[in-house]
């Protein structure tokens, strides 16, 4: 039992060689405690199957039969034959010769012995072979538990290789994204087939050689307010101090002169009128009078005093607001104005996760779809949403309406929205204009970025907080220096 426990404990420092050797890249404290479950959860299972599995079954249970046997009645020439037949199914190669030799030579001298003595003989031969029969059968067990160890541990590393390799992957892709690897321990990651990886390391390369839609993730990176969350507290403080109190009982110092008769404190000019018998008339005539002058004693006492001090504060909880992100995947952003959105889609709601922001994702063109990204959503509902595309008309009101009904839940009060289209469109309805200027007031900002030649002159100015525009072919972005006053004032 000892060997197995060494065996499935060597399982950990194996894994450990295996990530420390092949992904050092991978340092992270998530990670390190998802690979620690795993190893844990492994060797809990692997003890519940040697547990209870047991390929000698019909083995053991014919030898804890025979050894109960031999408790109740002893060993006789048949029982020891029967316990040899159930040895060598066990083990076809054992030499059982010795044994048979012995039963055999016993059963020639049997008139010789006395009966007493052929027993013992007999219990001392079944109790020899039943002992080799126990090794054999520990022995085989042990072999096939070990090997079975083995088994499962090469099973595990593969394992965690597979998972461990898109990870890696992912790793190197978000950082030639420039974002957080916020989304990367995500358990769905060692999910991702290699045309999902693929299709994230075309995002990477896409953003690695155009500086410019970098520059833009890195702007819109930037778009966010804290949002701050009032309380007020009362806080209950407990002051400890000394208060030093006079004690008239105790008699430490003089403080002074009073009258009375006190016969021990009285002071010297009192006592010398018992001197003269003339006026030892007098002293008499004090003391029954309570009017000698005697000395006035005390000392001080040092109490101790708690006092409770209550407090009223207010408290400011500060978290990054929620992300609303609503991306045109219409016919007329096919191309490189839809590679940007998504991109853009993928920079920004990797970096929200990581920064612990809630996001959600809206697809939209005549129709919508929505992501809301918060766990157990993953790296791999991302990508699916990514991969959509409608190819159908620009019709921007579904995903405001949408934007707007989500600002009314509340995670995502006081929320950033932020549209990327190229706005080929014919203006709002003064319903959703109305709805946008209302949440503006209840405190969420709308952003809007245009993708191509179009701007959003064609959408109601007062929409939208704050307005870009990127020109794929030139690179530029206009407005971006009110941008970043704005963004590093707020």
């Amino acid at each position: 039992m000892q060997s197995l426990t060494r065996e499935i404990a060597k399982t950990k420092e194996l894994v450990n060689t295996l990530y420390s050797k092949d992904f050092s890249d991978l340092t992270s404290g998530e990670l390190e405690k998802k690979l620690s479950r795993k190893v844990s959860n492994w060797e809990r299972s692997t003890r519940i199957y040697l547990e209870n599995t047991n390929p000698f079954e019909r083995h053991r249970s014919k030898l804890v039969s025979a050894e109960w046997d031999f408790k109740a009645h002893g060993g006789c020439e048949e029982s020891i034959v029967s316990d040899l037949e159930e040895y060598k199914s066990l083990q076809p190669s054992a030499n059982v010769m010795f044994w048979e030799e012995k039963t055999l030579a016993l059963k020639k001298k049997i008139e010789e012995k006395k009966k007493e003595s052929i027993v013992e003989s007999l219990n001392a031969i079944r109790r020899n072979e039943q002992e080799a029969w126990r090794k054999e059968y520990e022995k085989q067990l042990l072999e096939w538990q070990l090997e079975e160890i083995q088994n499962r541990r090469k099973q595990l590393l593969k394992d965690l290789k597979e998972w461990l390799e898109p990870l890696q992957q992912m790793k190197k892709v978000f950082d030639d994204l420039g974002i957080e690897p916020g989304l990367l321990w995500d358990s769905s990651v060692g999910k991702l087939c290699t045309q999902d990886i693929s299709f994230l390391k075309q995002w990477a390369e896409y953003l690695k050689n155009n500086e410019s839609v970098r520059n833009l993730c890195e702007l819109m990176g930037r778009l966010h307010k804290e949002q701050q969350s009032h309380r007020t507290e009362i806080i209950n403080s407990t002051v400890q101090y000394s208060v030093i109190k006079p004690d008239i009982h105790s008699n430490e110092e003089i403080v002074g002169i009073k009258l009375g008769r006190d016969l021990v404190n009285v002071i010297p000019q009192e006592l010398a009128l018992l001197s003269d018998p003339d006026i030892a008339l007098l002293f008499d005539l004090k003391y029954v009078e309570n009017r000698l002058m005697c000395f006035s004693k005390q000392g001080d006492n040092t109490e101790s005093v708690e006092k409770i001090i209550r407090k009223t504060v207010s408290l400011f909880d500060e978290k990054m607001g929620p992300m609303i992100i609503c991306v045109d995947t219409s016919a007329s952003m096919s191309g490189a104005p839809e590679n940007i959105a998504k991109a853009l889609t993928l920079s920004l709601s990797s970096r929200a996760v990581s920064q612990k922001r809630e996001c959600y994702l809206i697809n939209f063109s005549t129709s919508i779809e929505t992501l809301d990204l918060t766990p157990p959503k993953g790296i791999q509902d991302l990508i699916d949403f990514l991969k959509m595309s409608f190819h159908g008309g620009t019709n921007v009101a579904p995903a405001l309406h949408e934007g707007v009904r989500m600002m009314s839940e509340a995670d995502y009060k006081k929320a950033d929205l932020l549209v990327i289209s190229d706005f080929a469109l014919y203006g709002l309805s003064s319903n959703i204009v109305s709805q946008c200027k209302k949440q503006k007031q209840e405190g969420n900002r709308f952003f809007s970025l245009s993708i191509g030649s179009f701007d959003t002159q064609r959408v109601d100015e007062d929409v939208f907080d704050q307005n870009w525009t990127y020109d794929p072919l030139s690179g530029g972005i206009s407005e971006i220096n009110n941008v970043v006053e704005r963004v590093t004032c707020k």
